[in-house]
């Protein structure tokens, strides 16, 4: 017989044990935070910089605005990635949401790490090493990088923001399983026929 409340059906994570699921989730957010890392770099622009007697300056006052898309482009990235990820988890591992909420912090926390490691290794070397051993005048990239701390809040603030969305919109399957197993109980027994007076 068909579920008649098919947004209560457990995820298809949801079965067996708590290992499984909590390692794909944490993959999941590992893998695709070294892929927006990636991303994150391939959008950016570098800004022009300029090595004199080892000096760093900017070339242009076009250069000096760019010094921080690199930071709002991480931020951009990372939110749009990080709500994809948290909707996929949240609807495949329906029923284990305490487990979830848990596993989406770390995983969140994971991934921005690896997405600022992975863009950062592959975005230009620092113009200050470079400027050390370069005596004449050169023109450099900008490197990549995130100024301040709060960008890295864009991962787990976002995937928790997708989760309490999807938790509120669709009413969640332990409550649904709770219900299942006390209402077996509470249902009338058949009719017994009472002890007769006469």
């Amino acid at each position: 017989m068909n579920d008649p409340h098919p947004s209560r059906r457990p995820g298809l994570l949801a079965s067996g044990g708590p290992v499984r699921p909590a390692l794909l989730i944490l993959l999941t957010y590992a893998v695709l935070g070294a892929v927006a890392g990636v991303v994150w770099q391939w959008v950016w622009t570098p800004p022009g910089q300029v090595i004199d007697h080892h000096q760093v300056l900017y070339d242009s006052y076009a250069s000096l605005r760019r010094v921080f898309t690199g930071t709002g482009l991480y931020a951009l990235v990372a939110a749009v990635t990080s709500a994809l990820v948290a909707l996929a988890v949240t609807l495949l591992t329906r029923g284990r949401e305490l487990l979830v909420l848990a596993l989406v912090v770390v995983g969140s926390a994971l991934a921005a790490a690896l997405m600022w490691r992975v863009g950062t290794l592959l975005g230009p070397a620092d113009p200050a090493a470079v400027a050390a051993h370069t005596a004449g005048r050169a023109s450099v990239p900008g490197q990549l990088q995130v100024s301040g701390k709060s960008p890295y809040l864009a991962w787990p603030m976002t995937s928790l923001f997708v989760l309490a969305l999807v938790y509120f919109a669709l009413p969640g399957s332990f409550a649904h399983h709770r219900g299942d197993d006390t209402g077996a109980s509470d249902r009338p027994e058949a009719d017994v026929p009472g002890p007769r007076h006469g």
